[in-house]
């Protein structure tokens, strides 16, 4: 019984130490929009799915927000938390022109037996989703009813058609598989099934629960909006038979009808070419929560009839691209310019009053993708690591939370000069130019940027005298200073003695009438309640709490007293360690040292000579002036994967098919694949370029030969190549072309490389689901299941240099990416190199990274920035093009931003802007663009650190 009391007295005092810890992990946490959809998803699973009704198996509309809208997507600036929906969004209008076009392109009966037949949708769809193995999880095309004429099945006759046909492609999970020894998904695996075919699937029902993408577009039944909703698109093609010549000098053109173009005012969904579902249960296929793309496809419906006055463009199908909604991310923050609603998740942050909120990238649906940082007008504390992390918030305990993760007051805040109506100063460097105005000198892409970030801040002074008011101390003597009266109607009254003016430093200066009556009461506001000042307490800090004018003096002698006690305790601790190796003293140094004026020259070169190729002079240079160093694309491989993607895409296509099919093969009433037509490969690629802004060309190359014709032969080259010129797309067999691709530098690379050494390739299945009969009565298994083939990763494909393209038809800076395909050689035996696809983007899109690297790291623009490396930082400044200073400085840790001017870091191109005055001999701000040490707001103790100051001195006496 002993023994028992103890137990229980040990149990009794754990629980409640339990209780007086906090009470639970989360119980300070209270129930908010995040709580209420992570309990709507897991009440859904795959067992119960099917009992659920529509309203269970569906997510509110809001809960994804800042979908991506087609005429947005050049005039606004999405963040790398977007690119996910962006590249689904592309996908989708890419498949959607692609069958657009094929469909009407073989709108008549001879070319019936030559269109797309079931076994190229299937490896399309898996194409879609083994190329993006993070990206897209879901790829389909669902016709509607009666709208699928099928040259593949032998008992179905000419111009008949299927009741329903929808092919769909989804991640399927291999960590079962046979030859999956370590029993871990590996993303390349598809499975692929007729949605068409079964019980219960008629997915145009209105009663069917996982369709919320058919009623976007479909049933297309009335005409009335055919003009504004189906917009005409005209290629000119150049067509080949023979190598070096083309069948005709001119373009022959070929227009088709396609999703909607509108204009970049529009705002009707309905005019969109493509739209977003709202989260949804894919139930019975992926089984998890998705987010769907949906683009139409159009066709001349009926399609065979010998009255052609009666058909009509029609919205035959859909094409829809899904993603996983837990791997999308939402912005926790409050709703704002850069999180506009609506937004449900919104607000559901824990930050703190005195912190900002800002959201992380790659978190997904889970809590903790943000972090607090302190608003203007507030530091960090000293001993902490900048700035507080969401998830660290998330994980804390009640005592944690209330007592931390807060910022204090900044006192002395000062302000920056700001004089409007003089002459400008303009920054070299790139297609975007600042003037001190803060102006773009370039119009074709000042809608890239708000004015209002334009237009911040940037003016400055160019003057070398300055005179201003004096806010008279009534203990000083101002006979030695200048005075020129200023009204608060022309800014705000500050002191300037003389030895300030014309140099590098600044500390006050005019504010226009906005920001005088925006900034007043912030700027006469104590940062303390007034209390009762110590004996002893300098007169600066005696005017801060009796709300008095404080002069430049005053701060000036604060800040000088506290720095010069900041280096005598740096002197100090440097000559105790002199003896030691000291690695914080020599950081510092080489923080010092960062910047690169070798560097600086070069990125200065890099931009002029940029700007001195074009479309007229590129002709009359040099080929080696025509290309840039491989470092110059620095980030291009993070930056345009989904365009790269889009060609690799095209590559796992092409292997599968060619991996995978035999002409003269079928299966039972089941036609096999067939052979490719060259109108697939033309509209394969132009497809790429019509449904993606960045991508300014697009090709397929064959090896030498390596395509076969209907007829068997084969043909020398083929090479389709499609490009965007002013408005028009266009699109070259480069077989024609006087050079040969294959001798090109480019070609012979890739092809070195994956000519004989297959190492790197990965191995990807698609399991095929079949309809048992053309009425769908039931889904089987092909006799191939499942099918393998072999394909190229991203990391696999081959970037170019930066080069221009002196053609006459791109006439721009690109980088290209290239993705090698492969087939079978003629005993279907061993693996063979066929050719590659190429994508080229711009090299005026790239976003620099002028930031401080290592030695090691090939960035040309590296070690450029001017931030102040002693007390900032600086960090990368997304959505601004090949543009000097597109970077940002924060404050370092133990130092605060004490600029008066609601932000808590320093512009780049503010920085780079006041380092042009100051290097012309104008009066520049750029030795004021810093942050200073950071100073306690008050002197506090507690309780612990009390008695251990008691503790100590005990000790010391005895």
């Amino acid at each position: 019984m002993r023994y028992v009391g103890v137990l229980m007295g040990v149990g009794i005092l754990a629980c409640w130490l339990g209780v007086l810890e906090g009470q639970g992990k989360f119980s300070w946490m209270w129930y908010d929009h995040f709580d209420e959809i992570d309990d709507h998803m897991r009440t859904v699973n795959a067992d119960n799915c099917q009992s659920k009704s529509r309203e269970e198996l569906v997510l509110r509309a809001d809960t994804v927000s800042q979908l991506p809208v087609y005429n947005q997507l050049l005039n606004r600036i999405w963040y790398p938390n977007r690119t996910a929906l962006i590249h689904l969004h592309n996908m989708a209008l890419n498949r959607a022109f692609f069958y657009s076009y094929i469909l009407q392109k073989m709108n008549d009966s001879q070319s019936f037996y030559i269109q797309p037949n079931w076994l190229y949708m299937y490896m399309s769809a898996a194409a879609d989703v083994n190329a993006n193995p993070y990206g897209i999880n879901g790829s389909a095309f669902y016709f509607d009813k009666d709208c699928h004429y099928p040259n593949w099945y032998e008992t179905v006759p000419f111009n008949n058609t299927l009741p329903l046909f929808g092919p769909k492609a989804w991640r399927h999970d291999d960590y079962q598989d046979q030859d999956n020894y370590l029993r871990e998904p590996t993303r390349q695996a598809v499975m692929v099934a007729d949605l068409g075919a079964g019980r219960g699937m008629n997915y145009t029902h209105s009663q069917f629960k996982m369709n919320p993408w058919y009623t976007k577009w479909l049933p297309d039944l009335r005409g009335d909006l055919d003009s504004l909703m189906k917009f005409t698109y005209n290629i000119g093609i150049k067509y080949s038979n023979v190598t070096g010549k083309f069948i005709n000098d001119d373009f022959v053109a070929s227009p088709f009808f396609g999703p909607s173009s509108p204009s970049a005012q529009e705002k009707d969904e309905r005019m969109l070419p493509v739209m977003f579902t709202q989260p949804y249960f894919d139930c019975g296929r992926s089984n998890k929560w998705i987010v769907s793309a949906v683009s139409p496809v159009v066709d001349y419906m009926p399609r065979y009839s010998n009255w052609t006055h009666l058909r009509r463009q029609r919205y035959v199908g859909v094409v829809v691209t899904d993603t996983d909604f837990i791997e999308l991310d939402f912005n926790a923050c409050g709703t704002s310019a850069g999180n506009p609603a609506p937004s449900y998740l919104s607000g559901v942050h824990r930050c703190q009053t005195t912190t900002g909120c800002k959201a992380k990238i790659g978190y997904g649906f889970k809590r903790g993708g943000y972090i607090c940082h302190c608003k203007p007008g507030h530091t960090y504390p000293w001993n902490l690591i900048l700035p507080y992390q969401g998830d660290n918030i998330e994980q804390s305990t009640d005592t944690e939370y209330r007592e931390g993760f807060k910022c204090t007051p900044v006192d002395f805040r000062l302000v920056l000069p700001k004089v409007d109506n003089l002459e400008g100063v303009s920054i070299e460097g790139g297609a975007n130019q600042l003037t001190s105005g803060g102006v773009r000198l370039d119009t074709e892409t000042s809608n890239l940027v708000s004015s209002e970030f334009r237009t911040r801040n940037l003016r400055s002074v160019n003057d070398s005298v300055l005179t201003f008011r004096p806010l008279r101390h009534p203990h000083r003597d101002h006979s030695h200073r200048s005075e020129a009266p200023v009204t608060l109607e022309e800014g705000l009254e500050v002191e300037t003695p003389d030895r300030w003016r014309g140099g590098g430093s600044t500390f006050f200066g005019p504010l226009n009438k906005d920001q005088a009556a925006r900034y007043r009461d912030e700027l006469w506001m104590p940062v303390r309640p007034k209390t009762a000042v110590p004996h002893g307490v300098h007169a600066d800090t005696q005017a801060s709490h009796d709300r008095k004018p404080i002069t430049m003096g005053q701060i000036e002698a604060a800040i000088r007293r506290k720095q010069q006690a900041a280096g005598r305790r740096r002197v100090d601790t440097w000559r105790k360690l002199s003896n030691k190796t000291d690695p914080t003293f020599s950081r510092r140094k080489k923080r010092a040292a960062v910047f690169d004026q070798q560097a600086f020259n070069r990125m200065m070169r890099i931009f002029r000579h940029k700007e001195a190729v074009t479309s007229k002079t590129c002709h009359t240079m040099a080929p080696h002036n025509l290309i840039m160093a491989g470092d110059v694309a620095y980030g291009a491989k993070k930056q345009f994967e989904p365009e790269a993607r889009t060609g690799l895409r095209l590559s796992h296509f092409l292997s599968n098919f060619l991996q995978n099919t035999d002409a003269a093969e079928n299966f039972g009433n089941l036609r096999g694949g067939g052979r490719l037509h060259e109108e697939h490969m033309f509209g394969e690629v132009i497809a790429n370029v019509m449904g993606n802004f960045k991508i300014y060309s697009a090709a397929v190359y064959f090896d030498r030969y390596s395509w076969e014709t209907q007829d068997g032969t084969k043909r020398e080259l083929f090479g389709p190549w499609a490009y965007k010129k002013e408005g028009s797309f266009y699109v070259i067999d480069t077989a024609g072309m006087p050079t040969r691709y294959v001798d090109e530098e480019w070609f012979q690379a890739v092809k070195g490389r994956w000519a004989t050494n297959f190492q790197g390739l990965k191995t990807y299945k698609m399991r095929p689901m079949i309809r048992s009969d053309p009425n769908g009565t039931s889904s089987i298994r092909h006799e191939y299941f499942p099918m393998r083939y072999k394909a190229p990763t991203y990391q696999a494909g081959y970037w170019t240099r930066p080069h221009f393209r002196c053609d006459g038809k791109v006439d721009a800076w690109v980088m290209t990416y290239l993705s090698p395909f492969f087939g079978l050689d003629t005993f279907k035996r061993k693996l063979v190199f066929r050719g590659m696809t190429a994508i080229d983007v711009p090299l005026s899109l790239l976003e620099l990274n002028q930031c401080p690297m290592g030695f090691g790291v090939a960035n040309a623009f590296k070690n450029t920035a001017r931030c102040n490396q002693f007390s900032t930082w600086c960090r990368p400044q997304m959505g601004f093009s090949f543009m000097r200073g597109a970077y940002r400085c924060d404050c370092r840790q133990g130092f605060e931003y004490h600029h008066l001017d609601g932000k808590f870091w320093i512009e780049g191109s503010l920085v780079e802007l006041e380092w042009e005055k100051k290097s012309r001999g104008y009066f520049s701000r750029y030795d004021e663009l810093k942050c200073r040490i950071a100073g306690a707001s008050a002197v506090s103790s507690t309780f612990p650190v009390l008695l251990l100051g008691v503790l100590m001195a005990l000790a010391t006496v005895l």
